[in-house]
C-alpha cells in the first residue's frame, strides 16, 4: 500500500490509468444497459416475434427473414472477431512465460511484461502474474459482453429495418398500376386496406425503435462519453511510448482497445444510419408511386403519408448524438482533437 500512497500522481500516471479503466468502464456500462433493461429487451423480442407471426404474405415473410439473416451474419462475424481477440490477447500475455519454460535464457522473455504491469498498477513484482491473469480474464469477459449485447442491439435494429422495408412493399402493392386503372369500389377498398396495413407496420417499427432507445438513452449517453475518453487516452499512450520496439506488448494492448472502440462505435452508428435510410426509402416509395392515377380520396391519404414520412426518423441519444455515420465521424474527430490537446499539453 505504501507504493500506492507515495506514487507520484501526475498527468502521465492519470492517462495510464484512464487508458485501461475507461475501456473496462465502457464495457461495464454496455452490460448494465442491457441488464437493467432486461424486461424491456424481453418485451421487444416478443414484439418482433409477434409481428413476424402476423405476416401472411410470403414476400413479406421473406423480407423479414432476410433482415434476420443479416443480423445472424453480423453476429457470426463479430463472434469470430471476439474469439480472435481473446486468442490474440492470451498469446500476447502468456507467450513470454511459455518461452521462458521452452527456450530459457539469461534474461526472462517476460521482463517487459513484468515492468509494464508493475508500472501501471504500482504493485510489487510478486503479484504481477495474478494481475496479468485477472486483466486477461476481464478482457475476455468484456469482449463476450460486447459481442452479446452489441449483436442483440444490431438484430433489433435490423428487424426494424425489415419492417420499414415491408411498409414500402405494402405501399407498392396497394398502389399497383393495375388497381389504379380500374378504380371501382372494390379496388378502392383494397388500396385503402393496403395503405392502412403499410401505415400500421411503419408505426410498429417506429414504436419498437423508440422503445429501445428511450430505455437505454441515459446509459448510451454515458457510453459515448466513456468511448471518446477511451479512444483519446489510448491514442495518447501510444504516442507517449519512447521505445516502441522494446514495449511492443503495451502498444498492442492500446491498439487493441482502439480497434474494439472503433468497431463498436462504427457498428452502433451504422445501424442508426440504416434506420434513417430505410425510413427515407418509405418516403421515396410513396413519392414514386402513381398516386396521380388514384381517386381524390386516395390522393388525400397519400398526401397525409408524405407529410408523415418526410420527417426524418433517427435514434437520438440525449438530444446531442444522432446515431449515424456522420455522428461516428464526429466522435472520432472529437477523440483525435482531445488526444491532440493532451499531447500538446505534454510537450
Amino acid at each position: 500500500l505504501s507504493r500506492l500512497f507515495f506514487a507520484e500522481c501526475n498527468f502521465d500516471l492519470v492517462s495510464k490509468i484512464l487508458s485501461s479503466s475507461s475501456f473496462f468502464v465502457t464495457l461495464a456500462i454496455l452490460f448494465m444497459c442491457f441488464w437493467i433493461n432486461m424486461e424491456t429487451m424481453n418485451y421487444l423480442l416478443h414484439q418482433l416475434q409477434h409481428i413476424y407471426d402476423g405476416l401472411k404474405d410470403q414476400n413479406e415473410i421473406a423480407i423479414y427473414e432476410k433482415y434476420g439473416y443479416i443480423g445472424k451474419c453480423i453476429t457470426a462475424r463479430l463472434t469470430i472477431f471476439a474469439l480472435c481477440g481473446i486468442l490474440s490477447t492470451c498469446i500476447m500475455i502468456y507467450s513470454p512465460h511459455i518461452l521462458d519454460i521452452v527456450m530459457p535464457k539469461n534474461e526472462s522473455y517476460a521482463i517487459h511484461t513484468m515492468e509494464m504491469v508493475t508500472k501501471y498498477f504500482v504493485v510489487s513484482e510478486k503479484y504481477y502474474f495474478l494481475i496479468l491473469v485477472h486483466t486477461n480474464a476481464a478482457c475476455s469477459v468484456g469482449l463476450i459482453v460486447l459481442v452479446g449485447t452489441g449483436t442483440m442491439m444490431i438484430s433489433y435494429i435490423e428487424h426494424v429495418c425489415g419492417m420499414f422495408e415491408i411498409a414500402s412493399y405494402r405501399i407498392e402493392q396497394a398502389m399497383a398500376v393495375e388497381l389504379l386503372h380500374n378504380t371501382d369500389i372494390k379496388n378502392e377498398i383494397v388500396i385503402c386496406r393496403g395503405i392502412i396495413y403499410a401505415v400500421d407496420i411503419h408505426r410498429k417499427a417506429m414504436e419498437v425503435a423508440k422503445c429501445f432507445i428511450t430505455k437505454t438513452e441515459v446509459l448510451f449517453f454515458l457510453l459515448v462519453i466513456a468511448g471518446v475518453l477511451c479512444l483519446s487516452c489510448n491514442l495518447f499512450r501510444i504516442f507517449k511510448i519512447e521505445s516502441p520496439m522494446e514495449q511492443v506488448e503495451e502498444i498492442l494492448l492500446h491498439f487493441f482497445a482502439i480497434i474494439v472502440m472503433l468497431v463498436g462505435s462504427y457498428l452502433a452508428n451504422y445501424v442508426g444510419q440504416e434506420i434513417i435510410d430505410h425510413n427515407n426509402h418509405v418516403y421515396v416509395t410513396i413519392y414514386n408511386v402513381s398516386w396521380y392515377l388514384a381517386p381524390v380520396q386516395i390522393q388525400k391519404l397519400i398526401l397525409f403519408l408524405i407529410q408523415r414520412s418526410c420527417r426524418i426518423f433517427t435514434l437520438n441519444v440525449g438530444g446531442l448524438f444522432t446515431s449515424s455515420l456522420e455522428c461516428f465521424a464526429t466522435l472520432v474527430s472529437a477523440s483525435v482533437s482531445y488526444f491532440t490537446f493532451m499531447y500538446s499539453m505534454q510537450q
